[in-house]
């Protein structure tokens, strides 16, 4: 990882909401964040945490609905309310994104050469159509996909799932990237096709040297890819550090949870899970104290009264929550199998 000079992204005080007939529903409130050069962030939470609506804010990617504020630089250049025209430049050339589901990103009708080649010539006009034809087979290649000088004159519905996801990987570092954002890369898939995924992305960017975000619920996928992570909830981030340090020390009741619920290995046979009890907030009716209050054990009245704020604990440990003080020990943080961090 490279830490040197500034962000390649600096996402300040980010808010997403969208018009429904009960009111502006806020998906994302207040979010801020950098990526460094070379790093890999993740963005850890429950489905409906707003992960994924700060990544389509940021490419503008959302519906026209949507009310959408704060400030995103990448490489100095404001994302939000950037020129459609100008926005259209960036995607795909200079920040890409990996779809979690790549039978619906790819189109069905043209085949899976064809559209890799397509986002090559649209962004470098000079490139002519055989040579990117065969920039997509090395690429295929690259991404692991067996024959590809056969596999790139197909079509999506002729790929597996491990496969298809693969061929979006190869996509994505077509035009060597400075970000890519990767979107739930491994839903649907078994563990080990997910494991080899994982690989590929790995090596995708090693080859182009890019920053990545990776957006995923699974606290798993990150523990060996990711250098620092962001637990969203609600809409905000709840609890960050470096990924070693969140694993061994989680502070926030939230991380907690979701690593106590993760299964062992080495666990007792018959023992059950320990997952969080109730469901998230509607993000049209949040509590108007911590999102959430309602299914924390460690709650006080405060935390019913008023939201926390995201402040440090120690150097680059943040958390958002009233009783950090006085949580008890962490002595057994349920570490996934393998270790946490790279």
């Amino acid at each position: 990882m490279t830490t040197n000079g500034n962000p390649v992204l600096r996402v300040e005080d980010l808010s997403v909401a969208f018009k429904t007939k009960h009111g502006y529903a806020e998906a994302v409130r207040g979010l801020s964040y950098d990526v460094m050069p070379g790093e890999s962030v993740a963005i850890v939470g429950e489905s409906g945490s707003g992960k994924s609506v700060n990544a389509l804010a940021l490419l503008g990617l959302l519906p026209r609905t949507a009310r959408i504020t704060g400030s995103a630089l990448f490489e100095g250049e404001e994302l939000i309310g950037m020129d459609p025209d100008t926005l259209r430049k960036i995607r795909g050339r200079r920040i890409s994104m990996i779809f979690q589901d790549p039978m619906t990103a790819f189109n069905p009708v043209f085949t899976i050469g064809n559209q890799i080649a397509e986002i090559i010539t649209i962004h470098d006009s000079s490139v002519s159509d055989n040579e990117a034809t065969k920039r997509a087979t090395d690429l295929l290649d690259l991404v692991g996909i067996p024959h590809p000088e056969r596999r790139v004159h197909q079509y999506p519905h002729e790929y597996s799932g491990g496969m298809r996801q693969r061929a979006m990987i190869a996509m994505a570092i077509a035009n060597s990237p400075t970000l890519l954002i990767a979107d739930e890369p491994t839903t649907a898939l078994d563990v080990t096709i997910q494991a080899q995924v994982m690989e590929t992305l790995a090596a995708a960017q090693e080859e182009t040297g890019a920053a990545m975000v990776l957006i995923t619920h699974d606290l798993g996928l990150v523990a060996g890819v990711a250098d620092r992570v962001q637990v969203m909830y609600g809409g905000r981030i709840f609890e960050r550090a470096e990924t070693r340090e969140l694993f061994y020390n989680p502070i926030n009741p939230y991380t907690r949870g979701l690593i106590q619920s993760i299964p062992r290995l080495n666990e007792e046979r018959g023992v059950r899970l320990n997952p969080i009890p109730g469901n998230p907030p509607s993000i049209i009716r949040m509590p108007k104290g911590c999102a959430f209050s309602s299914r924390c054990e460690f709650r006080t009245q405060v935390c019913m009264d008023q939201p926390a704020e995201l402040e440090p604990v120690t150097d680059g440990h943040w958390s958002r929550c009233h009783n950090t003080a006085t949580l008890p020990p962490v002595d057994d943080p349920r570490l996934i199998p393998g270790g946490a961090g790279r």
